[in-house]
């Protein structure tokens, strides 16, 4: 008796772990579809964006490319014309560890505190930097859809909420 019961208790255990939802691969190059994100005043001056994220282990890198608009008639400031810009690439260590990084800014040096973890199919980016008000945090998080060609990417912080939403290929 007791064996039969130690026995369906390893095998209970075993169809567990074979059944444990293994981490999403969000790797990939993504397109933003503007119609189906919600990106407020933002909308208005990006023309495209690409999205490019590697993943290996908890190593996660975003790489982003922005065409923007053309500013209307009459408006003030900026660039002319349209173009390119917006991007830049960031690494992230997926271990749930919060790292320090210091960067230099006309007011002297400030450092920002970032924690990076993966749950399933869904990644989550916290990061806090000192501001003359008070520590700001923000929070990206990237969610990738059960078919694996959607990947919607949240920000919230004190300037309010965005969300973007991108197909794959």
């Amino acid at each position: 008796m007791i064996k039969a019961v130690l026995f369906l208790s390893v095998l209970c255990m075993s169809a567990i772990i074979g059944f444990a939802q293994k981490p999403a691969d969000l790797s990939g190059k993504w397109t933003l579809e503007i119609s189906k994100s919600d990106l407020g005043q933002q909308a208005a001056m990006i023309k495209s964006q690409t999205m490019t994220i590697t993943q290996a282990g908890t190593s996660f890198k975003v790489s982003t490319q922005t065409e923007r608009n053309a500013p209307p008639d009459g408006a003030g400031g900026g660039r002319p014309g349209g173009g390119m810009g917006g991007g830049g690439e960031q690494s992230y260590t997926l271990d749930g560890k919060e790292i320090s990084t210091e960067r230099q800014t006309p007011n002297g040096a400030i450092t920002t505190k970032t924690k990076a973890e993966q749950t399933g199919n869904k990644i989550v980016i916290t990061s806090v930097f000192p501001s003359p008000n008070g520590d700001i945090k923000s929070t990206s998080t990237y969610e990738l859809s059960a078919d694996g060609k959607s990947l919607t990417v949240t920000r919230e912080s004190p300037r309010g909420a965005t969300k973007s939403v991108y197909t794959k290929g």
